[in-house]
């Protein structure tokens, strides 16, 4: 069974696995799947120009449909596993997990490139609609930084949070 299949009628584990509802997955399915058909057309499942043969699935394709494969991408994308995780997920080896990865994710790129929902890498390239009374969130990491000698500079950086060092 795929795990398209197994996990496209459990909303949460679907939403908490892929990043997307099963709507916004059903809406990007025929952008994926056009962009898809047009690299294979172009491109080889290594990435290399493709020769005289045209591209045809094989019959014992780990992903067999083009659910499967968004499905493997964005699972991919959205948990950062291993390969070697993802492959076992998708009961392949990491070599095949690492050659999925780098076919599918330009194809993908290019889909919302061209339903202009790639997410935005600056600050710069980020456009806000100043007329809508939205609040925007940054999920970010607390990192720790170099504290400033000055006990009142000190207290300017101060999180509230206990020293991550050990007690001596």
């Amino acid at each position: 069974m795929s795990k398209y299949k197994e996990y496209a009628e459990k909303p949460t584990e679907f939403l908490a696995l892929t990043g997307y509802t099963r709507q916004e997955f059903d809406a990007l399915l025929p952008h994926f799947g056009k962009s898809y058909t047009e690299w294979m057309k172009t491109y080889r499942f290594d990435g290399q120009v493709r020769g005289k043969r045209k591209y045809s699935p094989y019959q014992n394709s780990p992903l067999p449909t083009l659910e499967d494969k968004l499905f493997f991408i964005l699972h991919y994308l959205k948990t950062n596993n291993l390969q070697t995780v993802q492959g076992v997920m998708f009961a392949m080896s990491q070599p095949k997990a690492n050659r999925w990865i780098h076919c599918l994710h330009p194809i993908l790129n290019q889909a919302l490139a061209e339903l202009g929902e790639l997410p935005a890498r600056q600050m710069e390239q980020m456009t806000f609609d100043e007329t809508q009374a939205a609040l925007y969130f940054h999920d970010g990491t607390e990192r720790p930084i170099q504290r400033p000698s000055d006990p009142d500079r000190q207290r300017l950086y101060y999180s509230g949070k206990k020293t991550t060092r050990g007690q001596k």
